[in-house]
């Protein structure tokens, strides 16, 4: 058991050379043990004389043991690692490096109470050298490692599968959208955003206030209240508030949607709406539903098929302008269809958001079953 160590930074001699130097970043998450693969940093000889870092063997077995404690992998050739780690070269007459692997997997939770209550955890490579653990032979080792492998393997597939389902859950409801709007766009009219709309770029906010006068005040609404708690769809709230007084004739009407206008939150591709009358600031852009000709729940939905990257100026800092949206064309039914549509689209937006909470929770059960077969295989029950 060696520990390992940092070549000075302030020397460039010591990086750059043909040494695998591990940091806990190299590695997967707690939990995942794996074939270290590579490593970001290499380390020259005299980088691994001048320091604390020790050549690690291959076949060693790798142990996390600062901040992240738990994360581990087996070398498959030699390496050295930075002072985070209790590095474990295994005796083969004694203990297979896979079997160790597992083990200390499986005692990780007793090897983190050995860091103590400080702030900064760590366990001692000391308490480590004398923690008791029990070993069968070798062939029961191996045995052992058949079986923990064969079920861990069955966990990936119902990971992939999960992680399959899950990516077709996301695309559910806009691909239910896309293809909706894509109907009624060879039946019904097909107008500009222009016509239907009234698109509104935003200006610079007055001073607000904290306080929420109710239908008093309006929001002074800016790109980072569009992430507040209760503003996943609509927004209701915003970090200031300015009396109705003062609003001046630029305020969003309630039911408009708003998105985000320049720079990186283009990318996120968000749109929100408006549950209240807003002043909204530059960076964001509103369109307002004409409502003799279309409802601001239909315009909401079809709004979401819209990649604003695709429309944006694509520069450096992308952009949207009004003459991006304005020929936007959009499918306008008579206004009793849109209702029976948005009608539809709010159901189905229910069941697909409630497909998302389901596997969530699914995912919860499915951390635990790597838990539960080691836990199986050193009790000997596997």
């Amino acid at each position: 058991m060696v520990g390992g160590g940092t070549p000075s930074r302030s020397n460039l001699s010591y990086f750059g050379g043909t040494i695998p130097w591990v940091t806990p970043t190299d590695l997967e998450r707690p939990g995942i043990i794996s074939i270290l693969s590579g490593t970001a940093e290499r380390i020259t000889k005299s980088g691994l004389s001048k320091s604390s870092a020790k050549l690690i063997p291959s076949g060693s077995v790798l142990f996390s043991s600062r901040a992240s404690i738990g994360k581990i992998a087996i070398t498959d050739m030699e390496c050295s690692t930075n002072q985070g780690f209790v590095n474990f070269t295994p005796d083969p007459h004694k203990i297979d490096s896979w079997f160790l692997a597992y083990l200390l997997r499986h005692i990780t939770p007793d090897l983190k109470c050995l860091a103590g209550k400080t702030t900064f955890l760590e366990i001692p490579r000391t308490k480590l050298r004398s923690h008791l653990v029990r070993i069968p032979t070798l062939s029961e080792q191996h045995r052992i490692i058949g079986r923990i492998k064969e079920c861990m393997e069955r966990v990936e597939e119902i990971e992939q599968l999960r992680g399959e389902a899950v990516a077709e859950q996301v695309a559910l409801f806009p691909s239910v959208l896309n293809k909706t709007f894509a109907e009624i766009a060879t039946t019904a009219p097909n107008l500009t955003l222009e016509e239907i709309c009234v698109i509104r770029g935003g200006g610079s906010l007055p001073k607000g206030t904290g306080k929420d006068c109710g239908k008093d005040s309006v929001l002074l609404v800016k790109v980072g209240d569009m992430n507040l708690p209760d503003n996943e769809r609509i927004v209701t709230t915003a970090r200031e508030f300015l009396p109705t007084s003062s609003a001046g004739n630029s305020v969003v009407q309630a039911g408009a949607v708003i998105f985000p206008k320049r720079g990186g939150a283009i990318a996120t591709n968000k749109k929100r709406v408006i549950g209240r009358p807003s002043l909204i600031d530059p960076n964001l852009m509103a369109i307002e539903a004409r409502q003799e000709l279309v409802s601001p729940g239909y315009l909401y939905y079809w709004s979401l098929t819209l990649d604003l990257r695709t429309i944006s100026n694509g520069g450096v800092i992308p952009q949207l302008n009004r003459k991006d949206l304005a020929p936007l064309m959009i499918p306008v039914p008579d206004l009793a269809t849109q209702k029976e549509l948005v009608e539809k689209f709010e159901m189905l937006e229910t069941l697909c958001s409630q497909l998302g909470v389901e596997a969530n929770f699914r995912d919860f059960d499915c951390s635990h079953l790597r838990d539960a077969i080691l836990r199986k295989a050193f009790a000997g029950e596997l």
